[in-house]
């Protein structure tokens, strides 16, 4: 096997995880799509590290999110800051359910979180994987790959921290820094203590079999469309922000013990993980469209254009497309075993 062909699904990643994190989430348009050079240290090198540490150590998917979440921690607690912010990029992110005395709002703490997990690391590694067929499970990169990765991440994390602090000009405290990084390192031994091997090529206990993969896509896209939606509706109609918060962390429970369940059962596999990131990146696509189209711009305020909409709608339809042919290889790999 070539070099370049043993390393293309990690290549691929480093491209899935930025357009479905920052384009596909529609915080940018398609014009502005030269970003991406300097989206792909922060998104791309984050989310590759991450799945490549998790699949070296032989590790399944809660190793996968934990390590999610840390480095969703480190990006949004470290680097660009919005967990304590209170006014990052002009947006007001933690008006809703401000808790002065923690300098910061767990609504959206919990929120952002979880679109880096889910989406930013947890779909584009599933997506990739997909792509990847027979080498799904394998590490893509050898020593020196590896080095690169973090090195890459590393410049991403400084880039992301020296244009916040440039452009804000806001430092969090020495207690909320403190904080973040226990709760980081949690996150990191959780992941290793926690779970201590893949039981992916393992029969499952029981002898309920796994859904439809149709059925998991539906549930994934209701759950992270209610989850996107209630993220908005909450604020803008004024609900109580301890009631925002506990909907939000509600949806994800039932995400976690759904999931989890049906993860258990006879014939689940890696088609059914693919099902689960197609829903959610379906949510991300759906929810971008219409907010070019109904409010006329993206997250951060460039207003549309015919070519945004038409741009976002290539962008979510190769997406599925991807998520097409990932399927159509595990589905080949399936067939041989």
């Amino acid at each position: 096997m070539t070099t370049l062909r043993r390393i293309a699904p990690a290549l691929t990643l480093l491209l899935i995880a930025p357009l479905v994190a920052e384009f596909l989430l529609g915080d940018f348009n398609i014009r502005q799509i030269g970003f991406i050079a300097v989206f792909i240290p922060v998104y791309g090198a984050g989310a590759l590290l991450v799945r490549e540490v998790t699949r070296r150590a032989h590790r399944g998917w809660p190793t996968m999110l934990l390590l999610a979440l840390a480095y969703a921690l480190v990006m949004e607690g470290f680097a660009n800051q919005t967990l304590f912010n209170p006014n990052y990029a002009g947006q007001r992110l933690l008006d809703y359910g401000w808790i002065s005395s923690l300098g910061t709002s767990l609504n959206w703490t919990v929120y952002v979180l979880t679109l880096h997990v889910v989406w930013s690391v947890g779909s584009s590694v599933a997506l990739a994987e997909a792509l990847a067929g027979a080498r799904w499970r394998e590490p893509w990169l050898r020593r020196p790959g590896l080095i690169v990765t973090v090195i890459l991440t590393l410049i991403g994390i400084a880039f992301t921290a020296s244009f916040a602090l440039r452009t804000f000009h806001f430092v969090a405290s020495p207690a909320q820094f403190a904080g973040v990084a226990i709760v980081t390192v949690a996150a990191i031994v959780a992941a290793f203590r926690l779970f201590r091997r893949d039981r992916s090529a393992e029969s499952a206990s029981g002898t309920n079999r796994a859904p439809s993969v149709w059925l998991v896509l539906v549930a994934a896209l209701i759950l992270a469309s209610a989850f996107q939606r209630w993220f908005g509706y909450a604020p803008k109609h004024e609900i109580n922000a301890g009631l925002g918060l506990a909907v939000l962390l509600g949806l994800e429970i039932v995400a976690v013990v759904l999931f989890v369940t049906l993860a258990r059962r006879e014939g689940w596999g890696p088609v059914h993980v693919l099902a689960a990131a197609t829903g959610a990146v379906l949510t991300y696509g759906w929810i971008s469209i219409r907010r070019l189209v109904v409010a006329g711009g993206t997250s951060l305020g460039v207003p549309t254009t015919p070519i945004d909409v038409v741009g976002q709608v290539a962008l979510l339809l190769a997406m599925l497309a991807v998520s097409y042919v990932g399927w159509k290889r595990l589905s080949a790999v399936s067939c041989e075993l």
